[in-house]
């Protein structure tokens, strides 16, 4: 989801923008373990073929893009268990975001996990008695295959427009201004034959989750993105699912709450408050799960100051301590974070074509066939986690016998809030 930025530009006042680079070489030639826009249609369909534990419907829609680019297909597998009577649905969208190559490698693992391909199979017989999930594993094949090219650096579909600025023209506001640019939202709401195919998806569905998945940062994000001036009226319940799944899967450094808070600007016209305010999907969230490690701290950073926030006097041991770190951080923070925007904003603005590939690939992709195992993995866990805890806060009563993990899951504090604190600290060895 998030911009791309060269790492340099981001930490370092000698930082230098480099002359344009924008093509490196083919996908298959630098990282052949990621599968093609083809070989994912082919993962998907053999998966289905091989399910042991559900019924696997795909169904390819499509829409001709007007612009001349031909024909948009899109396939959406519905995961479901024979027999079975769901009560709760959700909706999970990867790879808005053609650069993001890990997140359609995440909608495989996924899938392979509800047919009962994977480690969790045994856990998700259980959950698919209660769950019906609606998966887009590609969401957008043609500028993905660009990606696969070489153009490391194209968020956006084949007209050059980011899907996550399309959706409807309510809170366009001054989005306008990011025409030509990798934001750039489109003539007008819902114009892309991408965002026009999810939406029919959705609202056809009404999935009570609702999930975009993404790279480039590193968080858990809930509704608003357009603002953060404003939240939905049931904020809490859904941030609340989120900081167990944060501890569980991200060590508790991945910080959780309002997007546009998480990230310091408005998103306009992105797909969760459509979801939200339109569709009126009750829990609806983007996450982003993986990012180079640099950019990483100051993720890292944003979740120790929102988790320190959360306990008495930040976690520190007296009145006076907190006092004392807020007088010689706070200000410094502030100035830092002020800079750190002021030199984002500068490059995310460029276009697509004046970024470095390799930065690219160093912000939003895992480099090597283990790294993007282990977060696929690691992921789908946390995807499991939240369609179990939707669930359970849709039907309390009932009872749900798997509903529970996510949150037992996060470790029990018995030591001092100090030391907690300065545990803490260590374990993310800043």
């Amino acid at each position: 989801m998030f911009f791309a930025i060269a790492l340099l530009a981001v930490g370092s006042e000698a930082a230098v923008v480099r002359g344009p680079n924008a093509k490196g070489a083919p996908l298959k030639e630098k990282m052949p373990w990621y599968h093609s826009t083809d070989e994912i249609h082919d993962q998907i369909v053999d998966i289905a073929a091989s399910c042991q534990n559900a019924q696997v419907d795909i169904t390819t829609k499509s829409q001709i893009n007007g612009a001349g680019a031909g024909e948009i297909k899109i396939d959406v597998v519905k995961v479901r268990k024979s027999g079975a009577t769901p009560r709760t649905k959700a909706m999970f969208v990867f790879g808005e975001h053609a650069r993001e190559l890990i997140s359609p490698e995440s909608s495989l693992d996924l899938l392979r996990s509800l047919c009962g391909q994977g480690a969790q199979s045994s856990r998700v017989s259980k959950m698919l008695d209660m769950v019906e999930f609606i998966v887009v594993p590609n969401a957008n094949p043609l500028g993905r295959k660009k990606v696969e090219e070489g153009y490391y650096c194209k968020r956006t579909n084949e007209d050059n427009v980011d899907l996550n600025r399309n959706w409807g023209d309510e809170h366009r506001g001054n989005a306008m201004q990011f025409m030509g640019d990798e934001m750039d939202p489109g003539p007008n709401g819902f114009s892309e034959p991408e965002t026009q195919i999810l939406r029919d998806v959705a609202e056809e569905e009404k999935p009570d989750s609702y999930l975009s998945i993404h790279s480039g940062a590193y968080l858990l994000g809930a509704p608003y993105g357009y603002t953060q001036n404003k939240a939905p009226s049931n904020q809490d319940s859904m941030v609340e699912i989120l900081g167990p799944i944060s501890e569980k899967y991200c060590g508790g450094s991945c910080p959780f709450g309002g997007l546009a808070e998480l990230i310091g600007y408005d998103s306009l016209g992105c797909d969760v408050d459509y979801m939200a305010e339109h569709v009126g999907t009750p829990y609806s969230y983007t996450w982003e799960i993986y990012v180079g490690p640099e950019i990483r701290k100051h993720y890292n950073e944003e979740a120790m100051d929102r988790r320190g926030s959360n306990n008495k006097n930040g976690g520190l041991g007296n009145d006076a301590d907190w006092a004392f770190v807020q007088k010689s951080n706070l200000r410094a923070k502030r100035k830092a974070d002020q800079t750190r925007k002021s030199k984002l904003r500068t490059w995310y603005e460029r276009p697509e074509s004046e970024q470095d590939w390799n930065d690219c690939i160093e912000q939003f992709v895992p480099r090597t066939a283990e790294e993007t195992r282990e977060v696929v993995e690691n992921w789908t866990g946390a995807y499991l986690d939240l369609a179990e805890s939707v669930d359970s806060k849709r039907h309390p009563a009932a009872g749900t016998p798997t509903a529970g993990k996510a949150a037992a899951a996060a470790p029990t504090v018995t030591q001092s809030p100090a030391q907690a604190f300065d545990d803490f600290k260590n374990d993310m060895k800043w």
